[in-house]
């Protein structure tokens, strides 16, 4: 392997690992006393110390040592996890990610002063304890003088220095951890260590195994080689379709046969594809406690995220399109929804709010929801304000119902804010969230009770490669009408057409279920070769 194939994993698994580091500072600031996230984090920063060592990258090294030693105060619980020692370390991964950035870009962590992230994370670290360091030569030429001499260093520390043996297994912990001071070597600070601390450090490596079985499970595959993969099965889905249009017209049951197993198997083989292709949205929403944090101590605001259908999955172009427009959402919810927390204890609220992200299946479709219990949208102020900056005439706004006027927030240069700041105010961000979800088929929705909180809904497609579609006949050429674009199909056999289809003022209208359908005939639409139409086979009511 060469160098830059191993700087190249290196940046991918590092990438990898901050945004884990994120997550687990978040938890860890709400769970202080949860040890085995503690260990993760500490595990994480060893490693990306490690390998940056040993790719000569000094500056980075120097920034993740910094953190190393805090952490491992933290994990020796000589410290208390505090939200300044959070916030200092959230620093530490910005200016990681920042340097691998410019690794990516450049191949050197750039021209760089972290002196001042340096001396914040030293000025953090408590001076250790000065632990009892037991010198094996010593208790040994003591145990011999004595006649007693016992039968490993482990009696010896414990017979003569009074260490438990809890803290003997400590130690012989950190020899496993990479120490590679001898067992007598490793000071050990009597009375430090109890038997919950080795049954920690067990469950730690025994989580650090079942991991290491997990990622020999998986390989990481170039996106181009998928997009690849999956056009030639593109490809291979239409020569199959070929295929079957001719066997359809062919009498030999061998063919038959033959492409009806082709069929199988293309089916197969395209379901199989896409899944490398789809991942979970959980992948991006990981990212949103820090985004949730930041966004509400820039504001002072208390705010608790919730997230449910993490696993729901949609394919990895779906998911690069939407992540800014969900980052935009959420720090919206959280500077403009949820209010501040005496704000809400007048109106009878818990002083932190609730942000909720939903995601789940439906019809073919991935929906979404961003829901906050903050005061919600007031519909006379923003009918004041879009009549303000020309966005509608003052005859339309009283015209229009209170749903339309909350979906006046997604116009160009609309904004309700009193004043701007460095999360909103400057008319920005709700246009091109509904622009960039409508690019991918997608459909956006709010809907808010004043006081109670706001909900955005967004419907996408699972995926772009594949589209399914209904494909109609019309002047002799064949379209495709997208089946997200289809609310239900009825088919007229040739009786009912005569007796089910009604003239109204000359249009012709079908009753379904008691209401009036009016009928569109798609060669005047696309304004064909003017034919009489006649209505036969299958009909389409369109949403």
């Amino acid at each position: 392997m060469s160098d830059s194939d191993i700087v190249q994993d290196f940046l991918v698994e590092s990438s990898e690992n901050l945004d884990r580091l994120d997550r687990d500072l978040i938890g860890l600031e709400k769970n202080p006393k949860d040890n085995d996230a503690l260990a993760g984090v500490f595990r994480t920063i060893h490693t990306i110390k490690g390998t940056c060592g040993f790719l000569a990258f000094n500056k980075l090294e120097k920034v993740v040592h910094v953190g190393e030693n805090l952490l491992t105060r933290l994990r020796d619980g000589q410290l208390a996890l505090t939200p300044e020692i959070t916030t200092a370390l959230l620093s530490m991964v910005d200016a990681v990610r920042q340097m691998l950035s410019q690794i990516e870009i450049g191949g050197q962590e750039g021209e760089r002063d972290d002196s001042a992230l340096i001396a914040t994370l030293t000025s953090f670290q408590q001076p250790l304890k000065a632990p009892a360091k037991i010198e094996v030569a010593q208790v040994l030429s003591s145990a011999s003088e004595a006649g007693t001499l016992p039968a490993s260093i482990g009696d010896i520390l414990m017979q003569t220095a009074g260490v438990t043996p809890a803290e003997i297994l400590l130690a012989t912990e950190k020899q496993r951890e990479g120490d590679p001071r001898r067992l007598g070597e490793i000071p050990v600070e009597q009375g430090s260590a109890q038997p919950s601390d080795i049954v920690d450090a067990k469950r730690i490596q025994q989580t650090s195994r079942a991991y290491a079985a997990a990622s020999d499970s998986t390989i990481r595959v170039d996106v181009g080689l998928l997009d690849k993969v999956m056009n030639l099965v593109g490809e291979l889905v239409l020569a199959r379709n070929q295929v079957l249009q001719f066997a359809s017209r062919m009498q030999d049951a061998s063919f038959l046969a033959a492409s009806q197993r082709l069929n199988l198997i293309t089916t197969e083989l395209q379901a199989g594809v896409m899944k490398t292709r789809m991942q979970p949205i959980g992948n991006i929403w990981g990212q949103f406690p820090r985004t949730v944090r930041d966004v509400a101590l820039g504001c002072g605001k208390q705010v608790n995220i919730e997230m449910e259908g993490k696993e729901t999955e949609l394919d990895k172009t779906i998911i690069e399109a939407i992540k800014d427009p969900l980052t935009h959402l959420v720090r919206n919810s959280v500077d403009h929804g949820i209010e501040p927390p005496q704000d809400r204890v007048q109106a009878g609220k818990a002083p932190a709010g609730r942000l909720i992200l939903r995601a789940f299946h439906e019809g073919g479709q991935v929906n979404i929801e961003i829901s906050d219990d903050g005061a919600g949208l007031n519909p006379e102020r923003i009918r004041q304000k879009a009549v303000e900056r020309h966005l509608i005439t003052a005859e339309q706004a009283a015209r229009m119902p209170e749903r339309e006027i909350f979906n006046l927030i997604f116009l160009p240069g609309f904004s309700t804010a009193e004043k701007v700041t460095n999360v909103s105010g400057r008319g920005v961000g709700m246009d091109v969230v509904k622009t960039n979800v409508e690019k991918i088929g997608g459909t956006v929705d709010l809907q808010s009770s004043t006081g109670l909180g706001t909900t955005v809904r967004l419907k996408i497609p699972l995926t772009l490669a594949i589209i399914p579609a209904l494909v109609v006949t019309c002047g002799g050429d064949r379209y495709a009408i997208p089946q997200v674009s289809l609310l239900e199909l009825v088919r007229l056999e040739a009786e009912q057409v005569r007796t089910a289809i009604e003239m109204v003022h000359g249009a012709p209208v079908y009753r379904l279920r008691g209401r009036l359908l009016p009928l569109v005939y798609l060669s005047r639409e696309l304004q064909l070769a003017e034919e009489s139409p006649e209505v036969t086979g299958t009909m389409s009511a369109r949403k």
